[in-house]
């Protein structure tokens, strides 16, 4: 069985929002990451994913944070290698502008996710999330992205996303596209299901794509992951 690279989105994708990996499905993780190259893709920033990838004990995962604009090839403090986006002063500038007007409405009912390159919001009280949402509607432009999550929102550079990052890591890992399997539930998502026909949805639907498969649950993909990437002697 040759060695494949999956990339997992974390929050939706292989649990819920803010619960743990579901045991079977992170058993079934563990096994994949000695086997094949495993690598974890979100939007949150890199120390919290490289956290939670040693507390999981997968073996030389490798993290995409901040919807790709970071990639970290080890989940060590410093990693091995990194790559990082360089986000330029005009947009520096709007997302210094969008946290000041954020602030002056929301107050502390908000918080800010600490990130490199990149601006999220979540409301404290999840029962806030719609006018987070609404309130950021009006910063939408041509120099960043936006996009809506169950629990916060999330401001990005133009020019990178999750899919671009793939780009570098099939580059940097000399892996052939036909062996690149990814795994995701939201439009932040998008771009990286959209590198392969291998591409899966977890407990959601997205407007106008068509995964190869689609899973209602946990278990279910974790069935999948066994019967078609592990190889046992």
């Amino acid at each position: 069985m040759p060695k494949s690279l999956l990339i997992f989105d974390i929050d939706g994708t292989l649990c819920d929002i803010n619960q743990p990996i579901p045991n079977y499905l992170l058993e079934t993780l563990q096994q994949l990451s000695k086997q094949h190259q495993v690598v974890l893709a979100s939007g949150k920033p890199f120390g919290y994913i490289a956290g939670l990838i040693r507390q999981l004990g997968l073996d030389n995962c490798m993290a995409i944070g901040e919807n790709g604009g970071t990639i970290m090839y080890s989940a060590t403090f410093p990693p091995t290698d990194y790559y990082q986006i360089e986000v330029t002063d005009e947009v520096q500038k709007i997302f210094f502008e969008i946290k000041q007007h954020y602030s002056k409405k929301f107050g502390q009912s908000i918080w800010f996710q600490p990130n490199d390159v990149n601006l999220t919001v979540f409301p404290l009280d999840i029962k806030n999330i719609k006018e987070i949402h609404s309130f950021a509607k009006q910063f939408e432009s041509e120099s960043i992205n936006t996009y809506y999550h169950r629990d916060s929102v999330d401001f990005t550079p133009k020019g990178f996303d999750k899919g671009i990052a793939v780009n570098i890591l099939l580059e940097k890992l000399d892996v052939d596209r036909e062996n690149l399997y990814v795994f995701g539930d939201g439009s932040n998502d998008l771009p990286m299901l959209l590198k392969t026909d291998n591409s899966y949805l977890i407990n959601a639907k997205l407007e106008g794509f068509e995964p190869k498969e689609s899973f209602d649950g946990y278990d279910d993909l974790a069935d999948f992951l066994k019967v078609n990437f592990l190889h046992y002697s």
